[in-house]
């Protein structure tokens, strides 16, 4: 039995979408979206047995992690996965090792688990959790609202999004990451919003599943959050939904992303992660 450890090369396209529908079961519009978008040979630590790849993990470069008036280059570990039949045997170990090596060689590491117990197990390669979100589930009972929401480009976008998050700890995605994410929305049947909520600029991602507005991300810099959900839940005419929005002072967050800990300094304990490509 042959065995490789190595970066993704020109060819290796194919049998990483193969791996990742077993892994993870996404659709073949989405998994291409991903291809299209974000994906470049090389972004990927993959693990060969007898010439199949059967573990790989993708290292992203998003955008920076702003703190203190600083700007670091941050990476962020995508798409993480090992195929069934080849799980136990540390095949995936050696590939997410690599990719956190990749991911901190020149700037920070980081990872946005998918559920609540794999933060445990991130932990054991060196990552702890830095960014929260609040996290809700709502219903539109009726009530009146004020304010208005409309599409906006992704450079209208990134631009209110930096300005509504000066001063937070955060991480500032490049315009090819929020043209992925807008990808993501509108294929769904959403999109970016710019919301005027209560007379407050607000701005929110949203994706649509069924009768149900899944806003990945909402910025309302002060007064209604649930105003300004609410507004994007009728934009896409959804009569229930979701949204992730960044912690407000004493608000009881939800763990959501992670920095490995050489990376580190004074976390505020308020940073702002955003989106998950989820």
């Amino acid at each position: 039995m042959s065995e490789e450890l190595r970066k993704s090369v020109p060819g290796d396209e194919p049998r990483l979408k193969a791996l990742w529908r077993e892994v993870f079961g996404d659709t073949a519009e989405y998994i291409d979206g991903f291809f299209e978008k974000l994906y470049t040979p090389g972004m990927a630590q993959v693990y060969l047995v007898d010439g199949e790849i059967v573990s790989a993990a993708y290292v992203l470069k998003l955008g920076e992690y702003v703190a203190e008036g600083s700007w670091t280059p941050c990476r962020v570990i995508y798409a993480y996965g090992t195929h069934p039949a080849y799980r136990g045997r540390g095949f995936g170990g050696r590939v997410l090792e690599a990719a956190v090596g990749e991911a901190t060689r020149s700037g920070l590491g980081a990872v946005c688990p998918a559920e609540p117990s794999l933060f445990g197990f991130y932990e054991k390669y060196g990552f702890k959790p830095v960014f929260g979100a609040t996290v809700r589930e709502c219903t539109d009972v009726g009530l009146p609202l004020t304010g208005s929401a409309a599409l906006v480009t992704v450079r209208g976008y990134a631009a209110l999004r930096e300005e509504l998050l000066h001063g937070r700890e955060h991480i500032d995605f490049d315009l090819r990451a929020l043209e992925y994410q807008e990808l993501l929305c509108k294929r769904s049947g959403g999109g970016l919003y710019y919301v005027v909520s209560d007379g407050v600029r607000c701005c929110a991602a949203v994706e649509v599943e069924g009768d149900r507005a899944n806003i990945r991300e909402l910025l309302v810099p002060s007064g209604s959050v649930y105003n300004a959900a609410a507004l994007v839940s009728r934009a896409v005419g959804c009569p229930r939904f979701s949204y992730r929005t960044p912690p407000r002072q004493g608000d009881a967050d939800t763990p959501f992303a992670m920095l490995h800990t050489d990376s580190v300094r004074s976390p505020s304990g308020l940073a702002w992660f955003g989106f998950a490509f989820d």
